[in-house]
This record gives structure tokens, sequence and C-alpha cells, in this order.
């Protein structure tokens, strides 16, 4: 008899707790553009804008950032340091109309992402993604990473080699 009332308990928690999971807490959407600024002195700088259009670099960074703007190596970004208070990335997400989801964002949202991972994604790709809970407005992790949207999953490998990475 004890064994069934705790099954009895436990089960409807168990799928219970798999829908709220399916419902919450996925973020998934396309990247539109790309973008990093130098902050220094209170004013703030774009340095390169990736989107479909291309990509725009400030004329005074056009050498240091070479020929791959949208991929910053840790040598640049320290040598960008030097000149600015602080760098900091961003990506703009056009999020997927999908299945309701309670706490997921809608349309266009930019958020502050670490340097691996901005170097790691390209405009056009197709993420899934945890933002942090202190800052909703920062991506601290990518779960998938496709071409397509029809490719992305929840979950999948992703070749970005240490996310949080700032260097």
């Amino acid at each position: 008899m004890k064994r069934r009332t705790v099954l009895a308990g436990v089960v409807p928690f168990l799928q219970g707790g798999r829908w709220l999971d399916q419902l919450l807490l996925v973020n998934q959407g396309e990247i539109v553009q790309k973008r990093f600024v130098g902050i220094a002195g209170g004013e703030t700088t774009e340095i390169a804008v990736t989107d479909d259009d291309g990509t725009t670099v400030s004329s005074e960074h056009e050498g240091q950032l070479g020929q791959s703007p949208a991929k910053i190596s840790p040598e640049v970004a320290t040598s960008l340091r030097e000149t600015y208070d602080s760098i900091r990335f961003h990506v703009t997400v056009n999020h997927h109309n999908g299945s309701l989801k309670v706490f997921s964002r809608t349309g266009s949202v930019e958020y502050r992402i670490s340097r691996a991972l901005y170097s790691g994604i390209a405009v056009g790709d197709h993420i899934s993604f945890q933002t942090s809970l202190l800052n909703s407005d920062t991506i601290i992790s990518l779960s998938c990473l496709a071409d397509q949207k029809e490719s992305l999953q929840r979950r999948c490998r992703v070749g970005v080699e240490d996310p949080t990475a700032e260097r």
C-alpha cells in the first residue's frame, strides 16, 4: 500500500516537470546582427558591425582587426583593451515564433555575449541558448548551433571552446 501511495505522488510530478522544462527553458532564434563596442571615459565607440549587408569597421580599427572582424582573437581583444576601458560584444537575435513559451521573448532582442561566443557564431546561424538569471539580456551559453532553423534542436554539440572566456 505504501509503495502505491509513493508512486501515485511521484509520477504526476515527474510528468509535470517534463512539461515545464519544454514550456519554459528554451530560447531559440536567428542571429541577425553582431557588433562590438569599446567604452572609454563614458564614451561608446562602435568598433564593428556585421549583418546581412556585410561588415562595417570603424576606420581607426581596420588595420587592427584584419580580414576577419567577425571573429575576435584573444590577442586582438587584449590590444583593444589597451585603448578602451572595456569592450562589449553584442548579438541581435530574432526569436523564433514556435510553440507557446511563457517566459520566452519574441521579436528581435539585443544580448550581451562573451568574446568566445561572439567569435563562434555568425549572422544567419540559428541558436538555442540560455540567458543569465541575474541579467536576462546576457547570453551565457549555447545549447545548439545550426545553419538552418529546421536543423535546430533544444540541445546538441556546439563547437565553441570555453564559452565564458572574455579574453
